[in-house]
């Protein structure tokens, strides 16, 4: 019994923090290209404000994708640009 408990406990740390990319492994090249576009166009169109915020927006908001709240789509942005070095 013990070495089930600590395989659960040990595969439940390492999902932890990354359970959204587990779980939908499908919206992470949405995430990306909307990560690469912001960065390109950061320095053409100065006036506009793009950050991890207004892409989880624009994801809850435009695209429906209402598997988390908004504000934790932000910290998926933000983490998933901090492991793909897309950071804006």
């Amino acid at each position: 019994m013990i070495e089930n408990f600590n395989d659960f406990v040990g595969k439940k740390k390492v999902q932890n923090n990354r359970g959204y990319e587990h779980l939908y492994p499908e919206n992470l090249p949405t995430i990306i290209n909307l990560l690469q576009e912001c960065i390109k166009n950061k320095h053409t169109h100065v006036d506009r404000n793009y950050s991890y915020r207004s892409i989880a927006d624009y994801m809850y908001n435009a695209l429906k994708m209402r598997e988390v709240t908004e504000e934790s789509l932000r910290k998926i942005v933000k983490r998933v640009a901090t492991a793909n070095d897309l950071e804006l």
